[in-house]
């Protein structure tokens, strides 16, 4: 312990992001729902990247890409929905990435900056590369990427109200400063 008692900066932020690894990985995990389309599961329903957009939009790049790997490769191994493909994971460390970059000289977390960073990680990762992995690695026609583009559509401003008051009530609560 520093500082006569308090816990470091550093430390809070590990055991914060550890905390979001294990969100993440449960909410996606059990608490999503596989869709499919074309014979393949191709669009998944969940919660689970709100911890890894978190932990970008707290931390910046380096500690929402950490949680979104971490997250997705512990998804992989406990919740498995079909085989392993590292490539997916590389796109698990963007969802975090993305969103950090827009907050990694510490700028606050406004509604308007904080939707840009959502959409940004979300159709990047999950629109075009995931799109272009299904299409590469399964087959899956190009047209899939109507449906998660419709899903994005819906999930990106549900994603920025919760990440931006999830923020304000880690804020006021002192977990975050």
């Amino acid at each position: 312990m520093e500082n006569g008692g308090n816990v470091s900066e550093r430390t809070r932020t590990l055991v914060v992001c550890a905390l979001l690894v294990a969100i993440g990985t449960i909410l996606g995990g059990l608490g999503s729902v596989p869709l499919f389309s074309f014979g393949v599961y191709s669009v998944k329903i969940g919660f689970g990247v709100l911890s890894v957009i978190l932990a970008g939009v707290l931390y910046g790049p380096l500690y929402g890409g950490m949680v979104g790997g971490l997250a997705d490769l512990l998804q992989a191994l406990l919740f498995p929905k079909g085989p392993f493909m590292p490539w997916f994971t590389l796109v698990g460390v963007l969802f975090g990435l993305i969103p950090g970059l827009f907050f990694m000289k510490k700028q606050p977390v406004t509604f308007k900056r904080l939707f840009v960073a959502v959409a940004a990680g979300q159709l990047v990762g999950s629109v075009l590369l995931n799109t272009a992995l299904l299409v590469w690695l399964y087959g899956v026609p190009w047209l899939v990427i109507w449906e998660r583009l419709f899903k994005q559509a819906v999930m990106i401003p549900i994603y920025t109200v919760m990440v931006y008051y999830i923020v304000k009530l880690l804020r006021r609560s002192a977990v975050i400063k």
